[in-house]
């Protein structure tokens, strides 16, 4: 009964459509169990219908147009699974799919997820390509030396990527999504937004877009370690900001027990780097030059600087840092002078 109810449903809608001559455009056809579709209208004989799983019926000359229309109906056991109709179209074997499955997700259609992969499968390629092509730059000595590559690596991949969906391929995955999931009368153009906002996702990396790829959603921030500091409970950070007053060449760091200090490192360079430049360039008065030293969190430490002046005779900071108990993950910036 339920199969005629559907039947009677198609008819009325073909004889409301007025119809046309032309076949579905659809490549799969969907359907939920015990559910109709119609897979196929046409002026021409359609015969030897049959299917696997489901049953398919003919309606001849409906409507104004006369058309033959090729009905599938799917079986009502439920599940999911993929049947193949077969058919003769004026003397022609042809053959369809129908995907019948109890639900499509919220837009109702199997296909808005398969492209909606495909345009984020491309951004994971693209975001792939550009990681190895930029490592030649970014792991290059010169550049690894002057600039605070955490800082400045993200604005250049942002610019080339940038670069590249805009000038070169004229990709906009974002508004790629927005035509898919609203399929709207007229399709958008790429927009400027949606290209800046796809550079930011390229730039990213593989492994943002590949999250994206699972999720459909932004990635989440993984925060550097030199920004939130040593993440394990027993370890804490040190560094030295230089200001010199009488020291000149490279001024020693030491650390340890008061009695028994040791050099942990030098620096070298004069103190003028500040403000914004610090943000994109490297801190040779600085030690290290960027994050901050290891040492053991609960011991008891000082800090102090050693070097010499212009005349060689050897000069050290009169206050020196400490003795202190270092706390856990803690992060301790020192500034002096010497």
């Amino acid at each position: 009964m339920r199969k005629w109810f559907g039947l009677t449903l198609v008819f009325l809608a073909v004889i409301a459509a007025g119809g046309t001559s032309t076949a579905l455009a659809q490549s799969t056809f969907q359907v939920k169990p015990d559910g109709v579709v119609e897979i196929l209208r046409s002026k021409k004989t359609i015969e030897n219908e049959g299917a696997k799983y489901g049953s398919v019926k003919v309606a001849a000359e409906v409507g104004e147009s006369k058309d033959n229309v090729l009905i599938y109906f799917a079986p009502d056991n439920g599940g999911t699974f993929t049947d193949t109709v077969t058919y003769t179209l004026g003397g022609d074997t042809q053959t369809a799919t129908v995907s019948v499955q109890e639900d499509y997700g919220p837009w109702g259609s199997q296909e808005v997820y398969t492209e909606s992969f495909k345009a984020v499968f491309i951004l994971f390629i693209l975001a792939v390509l550009v990681e190895s092509g930029l490592a030649l730059l970014f792991r290059w000595r010169p550049y690894m030396r002057h600039f605070n590559t955490s800082a400045l690596n993200p604005l250049v991949g942002f610019a080339f990527s940038l670069l590249l969906v805009w000038s070169v391929f004229k990709l906009d995955v974002v508004t790629d999504l927005f035509n898919i999931y609203t399929q709207p009368s007229k399709m958008l153009d790429g927009q400027v937004i949606g290209y800046i906002l796809t550079a930011m996702i390229v730039a990213g990396g593989s492994k943002g877009v590949n999250k994206l790829l699972r999720t459909l959603g932004l990635r989440s921030l993984d925060i550097p370690e030199e920004v939130t500091g040593p993440r394990d409970e027993t370890k804490a950070w040190i560094s030295v900001k230089l200001t010199r007053k009488n020291a000149v060449g490279p001024v020693s760091v030491l650390y340890g027990p008061k009695d028994a200090m040791s050099v942990i490192g030098t620096i070298s360079g004069d103190g003028e780097l500040r403000g914004f430049k610090t943000l994109f360039f490297r801190d040779s008065a600085r030690f290290p030059q960027s994050g901050g030293f290891t040492v053991t969190a609960g011991e008891t430490c000082s800090v102090k600087l050693q070097g010499f002046d212009k005349d060689g005779n050897a000069i050290e900071n009169p206050l020196e840092w400490g003795p202190y108990k270092i706390g856990k993950r803690a992060i301790v910036d020192l500034d002096i002078t010497i």
